[in-house]
């Protein structure tokens, strides 16, 4: 570790206490630069009164300071703040709520703002977008790649993984390994890599196998020439270098297969609404799903898309609208919190209560299937973590042949390979697919349509990559008109601009002139006889000589900027 480096390390798990609102808690990660500028304050205002040899040290140090508060955006601080917090989530409802009474998913956001804006020099980042919805993951990652900053991550997310980091370290099998480059090489490589190291490691167990055949034959001979055969070949069998056997940590197996094929229409909403108890969360809209069809449901946290899905599994009735099932329809429904699980039944009753039929040996393999082996059968679901109790609940949908699934963010406890699993499971998926998620690589996967919530509306794109690239998909009638309300609206602060900058420059010219005539006026009492007697008095008069000249010239300063801004103004009116 570098002398003098400055480590930021976000946790998974937020034990942070924060003080005060949320602005005052974001602001002290960069209280070093308020520091700064307090102290520049004062610095100033010590030039104020000090002259000669005094004066020209506090204006050396008052220009290193100034320089270093510069260096560090200790003008757009404030700015930058408030940026931070709008990006990853917590708009300016928020900004002056207490800390107190945050979520602590809202917390997880704030702790992140504050080490965004810490300026340190390596970033040590655990499951960042764990808390955050689509829009604040995309924001992080865009900002994550601006900066130039180091940073080391841990994550399951594919996708900020593929933008984000040039190098991938796994930790596999209980070793570590190095790789070149972004997620999507890393798996090229590791799948390479473990297909040829099994490749020759078997090549060579059956080469070891016929020299060891070879010389079990030439030792039966029991003649001389045979038994030096023999022994030269053990000694260039003893020699060889092994071909480590591949270690391999067995992947979870998925197949989601439909027992049964619907008609052509699965799905038809007619003006329907979502609304959670006393509140309307989704304007009234309509949607066809066919058979074999896909849609991702995205949005910011809170817009309405579990209780679309709990509507449509009856949890809630829609206040307006209606919507049909197709025929022949067996639904399965994943439930982001599996809140369907029975706490008190162990992993092996959970799954033997939904399949009655299967026989004990049968729930046992698909549990293994599953990574639940040996007594990892008999534990409680009570006493499962949360990736554990959604590979339940992802055996019990497998095992029940759905031909439509409704799945609410069926990837959240999912470890990297496991993701990996039933991102192949859904993308060989023969039945009809309602998903929920803020997995952007299964987004991207799919390659399906995309129901994206936004201020009460659905708005429907036909891919990931449409939803990000929106704004270019508007029209060129809609491009003109925001691009006329912009111009209308520059020229509007523009305008104002103009006019505060003509008002300033007047009254700093007037200030200038008053000024001047102080000047000459001090000018001539300091050259008084009688002044000239009076050292206390003579003192006084040239220390407030050197302060209006002081002011003049900070005066003079300011018009000069000014007498610029207006001429551009000009310029640009021109």
């Amino acid at each position: 570790r570098a002398p003098g480096l400055s480590i930021g390390y976000l946790e998974q798990q937020q034990g942070n206490s924060f003080t005060g609102t949320v602005r005052q808690a974001a602001s002290e990660a960069c209280s070093d630069i308020f520091r700064l500028e307090e102290e520049l304050e004062r610095i100033s205002a010590a030039m104020a009164e000090a002259q000669g040899g005094e004066l020209e040290r506090i204006s050396e140090k008052y220009s290193r300071m100034h320089e270093e508060f510069e260096r560090r955006g200790g003008y757009g601080v404030n700015s930058r703040i408030l940026g931070v917090l709008r990006g990853i989530g917590l708009t300016d409802e928020y900004f002056d709520r207490d800390t107190s009474v945050l979520s602590g998913g809202e917390k997880a956001r704030l702790a992140i703002a504050r080490l965004l804006l810490s300026g340190h020099d390596i970033l040590l980042l655990d499951e960042p977008t764990n808390h955050l919805d689509l829009r604040a993951a995309q924001w992080l990652t865009d900002f994550l790649c601006s900066l130039k900053t180091t940073v080391l991550v841990v994550s399951h997310d594919r996708y900020l993984l593929d933008r984000l980091c040039g190098s991938i370290a796994e930790i596999y099998a209980g070793r570590m390994y190095s790789y070149k480059g972004n997620y999507t090489a890393f798996r090229e490589k590791t799948q390479q890599q473990r297909r040829l190291q099994e490749k020759q490691y078997q090549e060579q167990q059956q080469e070891i196998k016929r020299q060891q055949e070879i010389i079990k034959q030439f030792r039966s001979f029991n003649r001389e020439k045979s038994i030096r055969a023999a022994e030269s070949r053990e000694k260039a069998l003893a020699r060889m270098e092994l071909v480590e056997a591949p270690e391999t940590v067995k992947p979870m197996t998925l197949r989601f297969a439909p027992f049964v094929h619907t008609g052509s229409e699965v799905l038809a909403l007619r003006n329907m609404t979502a609304q959670y108890p006393g509140k309307q969360l989704i304007s009234p809209f309509s949607l066809t799903l066919l058979s074999a069809s896909r849609v991702c449901i995205v949005g910011d946290n809170g817009c309405g898309k579990t209780t679309f899905l709990k509507t449509l599994m009856g949890q809630y009735s829609p206040d307006e609208g209606t919507f049909i099932f197709g025929e022949n329809l067996f639904k399965g429904y994943f439930d982001q919190v599996q809140a369907g699980l029975d706490l008190n039944k162990t992993a092996i009753e959970e799954i033997w209560s939904h399949y009655p039929k299967m026989t004990q040996t049968q729930v046992r393999s698909a549990l293994a299937a599953f990574l639940f082996k040996g007594d990892d059968v008999f534990k409680k679901i009570s006493e499962l973590s949360g990736g554990e109790r959604a590979r339940i609940a992802l055996l019990n949908l497998m095992l029940g042949g759905y031909n439509l699934l409704l799945l609410d963010e069926p990837t959240n406890h999912l470890d990297i390979y496991m993701r990996e699993s039933l991102t192949q499971a859904l993308a060989a998926y023969t039945g009809t697919l309602l998903l929920v998620t803020h997995d952007r690589y299964l987004m991207q996967t799919l390659g399906c349509p995309i129901m994206y919530l936004e201020d009460g509306k659905a708005t429907f794109y036909p891919s990931f990559a449409a939803l990000q690239n929106r704004d270019a998909g508007k029209t060129q009638e809609q491009q003109k008109t925001e691009d006329t309300a912009k111009k209308q609206a520059y020229g509007k602060e523009q305008r104002k601009r103009r006019a505060e900058v003509r008002a300033r420059l007047k009254k700093v010219e007037s200030e200038i002139e008053e000024l001047g005539a102080h000047i000459v006026e001090l000018e001539n009492e300091i050259n008084d006889p009688e002044v000239l007697r009076d050292h206390l008095l003579l003192r006084d008069k040239c220390d407030e000589l050197d302060d209006t000249r002081f002011h003049q010239q900070e005066l003079y300063d300011e018009w000069e900027k000014l007498a610029e801004e207006q001429e551009t103004f000009e310029n640009e009116g021109e």
